[in-house]
């Protein structure tokens, strides 16, 4: 049982200096194996080779891109990655809050600025007032 204490011990270390002053996964990685996840899923029932030649590419890549050690690279492919969807990661935080306060809480969204605002639910008819432009509604909560 020792041996196999040092002999786990010893692997422990050895995988430990392989991944020192490695990337990992970072956004656009994950984003990579989700859209390869199902590339592969449809695949199952397409079976086509096009769609498999992506899905290894795009696994292909997202493995080299966590195992590069070109860390300031990667990190520059990351940040424009995540410039480019900040909007669609926006609107995906704000519909994922709607739906955990979906109980508590209605949204509105002023007309003049576009601000979302959050009033409390089941006060009756009230008068809402948008922080940002003091612009002023009355809506249903």
């Amino acid at each position: 049982m020792d041996k196999m204490k040092q002999f786990g011990y010893l692997m422990q270390r050895k995988l430990a200096q392989f991944f020192n002053g490695r990337n990992g996964i970072d956004s656009l990685g994950w984003t990579c194996n989700l859209v390869a996840l199902v590339l592969l899923i449809i695949n199952l029932f397409a079976n086509s080779p096009v769609i498999y030649i992506l899905w290894v590419a795009l696994f292909g890549y997202s493995v080299f891109r966590a195992y590069s050690r070109n860390i300031s690279k990667r990190y520059a492919e990351n940040q424009k990655f995540l410039s480019m969807t900040e909007g669609i990661r926006r609107r995906i935080r704000l519909l994922k809050l709607q739906w955990r306060d979906r109980s508590v809480s209605r949204y509105y969204i002023c007309k003049s600025c576009h601000q979302q605002i959050r009033v409390p639910k089941g006060k009756g008819r009230i008068e809402i007032r948008c922080p940002k432009c003091g612009e002023r509604f009355i809506r249903k909560t």
